[in-house]
């Protein structure tokens, strides 16, 4: 008889565990956003540490360089469609083969329409070559306080400008906020 009232306390731990916010993998995000980033590169973007290693031919950055940026987030694929916000931090080229890999330290989304006002901070490994890419959510202020979740990003397009080139992509963050 104490056996099964002890597994019946343990099957009512665990249960109550699963349910907890955030304790099912289909659970629904409390918030999806889309969005499109608007990367100009040669004007919101510094290098900050330059290559270790020159780049492999057929590459644009090479191993170890560091550069920390800033660019537009918009509603629609053109750049002058409604501004959400910006995206700012930090990038450190991992690998400089042609898989153009690049890890996030800092990656931090200021996000700004209507109510939905916050920050998402984000980290991860992107390998461009690859569509899609995914950083994990590790954090938020705002609306988004103590958000986690997922951002999948894909590329758009490449126009050249006299500044030089104006990359678009594409994201969805999957957001979970416990509340």
């Amino acid at each position: 008889m104490a056996l099964r009232k002890l597994l019946c306390v343990a099957l009512f731990v665990i249960a109550s565990a699963s349910l907890a916010p955030g304790g099912t993998a289909n659970e629904a995000p409390s918030v999806v956003l889309k969005f499109y980033l608007q990367q100009q590169f040669g004007v919101n973007e510094l290098g900050m540490v330059p290559a270790a290693r020159s780049p492999v031919q057929g590459t644009n950055t090479g191993f170890g360089q560091e550069v920390v940026y800033e660019f537009t987030v918009t509603a629609g694929k053109s750049p002058q469609s409604k501004v959400l916000g910006y995206v700012g931090g930090t990038a450190i080229v991992v690998n400089n083969t042609a898989a153009s890999t690049t890890f996030f330290v800092q990656n931090v989304i200021h996000y700004d329409n209507g109510n939905v006002r916050g920050t998402l901070s984000q980290q991860g490994e992107a390998i461009f070559s690859s569509v899609p890419w995914e950083y994990a959510i590790t954090g938020g202020t705002g609306v988004f306080r103590n958000a986690y979740g997922f951002n999948v990003g894909r590329f758009i397009s490449s126009t050249p400008t006299p500044n030089g080139n104006l990359i678009t992509t594409y994201y969805e963050a999957s957001v979970f906020l416990d509340r």
